[in-house]
């Protein structure tokens, strides 16, 4: 049986923390003890999810180096004594994410001789992660299952011989669209009233806001938006967009959950026209409220897209652009999603039940 269950999501912002906080809204509803180990400045959760703040980040530092040493040092001299105190041999403990510290939050999990499941999120290490390769490796290597969102990873996770993978639905935290957000969202993106392509989310290179910008500029009649926190791209974009004329917007911040879910749901198709990917959160967020999108094929992409371009040119990505808008999407319904994640800890927890049994 299984006692409670530590979801330990480190950042306490974005794609992650809404996803794991969903989960965790769903397993209290069917009777779970569920706990969130998280950031002390995380974002809002909904209300029935019982957040630890255990996590401190230090972000008022303008110093990326001195912001990741003190960082670090609070989470092993604090965070990890506290998870080591808190986890007990029946609990199930579900590591969200990749961080820099997930191996030795794998040991700790090990001390205690809990259930250890992860879900790393992204199969692939990105350059700028430190440390991104050996999280990986931990969540892929000291765990009893790896749960992932999409079948693409699945499969390329069977390949390379990593056992008991499973995949789970993509959930999200969507609080409800305020319409006057949305209004006020689209009156700004899209002053003429046309129909309004979004790229939402973090703004990175791997993302490919170029082809976004350049498959706007040959479509009349609709508007395009970037919106997200810049990390990286941002100038470069901005320079595309003036050098063809494209009719696209940007808007780089950091969004909380209520205003980027107004965003999304403003969108009259969401676009992804990324060059590497698991699976996408910003997917997931638009299926849940029912808003068409538009990806190329490029990892899971495809498995919640409305439409899926032929290829990643230019001009396949415009087709898929307006054949999304033309299908239309229905929102999605995921209430059974938390029943799938029960299944998955109680098979994780009997396996390794068994296999202590058989090596005893």
């Amino acid at each position: 049986m299984i006692r409670r269950v530590h979801l330990i999501e480190s950042g306490g912002r974005g794609g992650v923390f809404n996803h794991t906080v969903e989960v965790a809204a769903g397993l209290v509803t069917l009777g779970v003890d569920v706990v969130v180990h998280t950031a002390d400045d995380c974002d809002a959760a909904p209300a029935t999810v019982r957040l630890c703040r255990c996590v401190s980040w230090h972000r008022a530092s303008s110093n990326r180096v001195v912001r990741q040493a003190r960082t670090s040092a609070r989470y092993v001299v604090r965070t990890l004594p506290h998870l080591h105190r808190a986890i007990d041999s029946n609990d199930v403990v579900h590591i969200q994410g990749m961080f820099a510290l997930t191996p030795e939050l794998v040991s700790v999990a090990r001390r205690r001789a809990a259930t250890v499941v992860t879900s790393p999120h992204n199969t692939f290490v990105r350059s700028n992660a430190p440390g991104g390769g050996r999280a990986l490796r931990s969540a892929l290597e000291g765990s009893d299952r790896v749960l992932v969102y999409s079948d693409a990873d699945r499969r390329l996770l069977l390949d390379r011989g990593v056992a008991n993978v499973a995949q789970v639905p993509l959930v999200q935290w969507t609080p409800p669209a305020d319409p006057a957000r949305v209004r006020r969202w689209r009156a700004e993106l899209n002053p003429d009233g046309g129909r309004l392509a979004l790229l939402p989310g973090q703004v990175r290179a791997d993302k490919n806001p170029g082809l976004f910008v350049q498959a706007l500029a040959g479509l009349p009649g609709w508007r395009g938006a970037v919106v997200g926190e810049d990390l990286g791209p941002g100038t470069q974009v901005d320079a595309l967009v003036a050098q063809t004329g494209a009719a696209v917007m940007t808007d780089y911040r950091y969004l909380d959950v209520d205003d980027f879910t107004a965003l999304v749901a403003a969108a009259d198709v969401v676009v992804a026209p990324y060059q590497i990917a698991s699976q996408s959160g910003v997917l997931a967020v638009a299926a849940r409220l029912g808003v068409p999108t538009a990806v190329v094929p490029c990892g899971g992409l495809g498995e919640l897209a409305t439409a899926v371009a032929r290829d990643t040119s230019v001009e396949a990505v415009r087709d898929a652009i307006v054949a999304a808008y033309d299908t239309g999407a229905q929102p999605l319904d995921t209430a059974d999603a938390a029943g799938r994640y029960l299944h998955e800890y109680n098979a994780a927890q009997q396996s390794r039940t068994d296999g202590r049994t058989r090596v005893g």
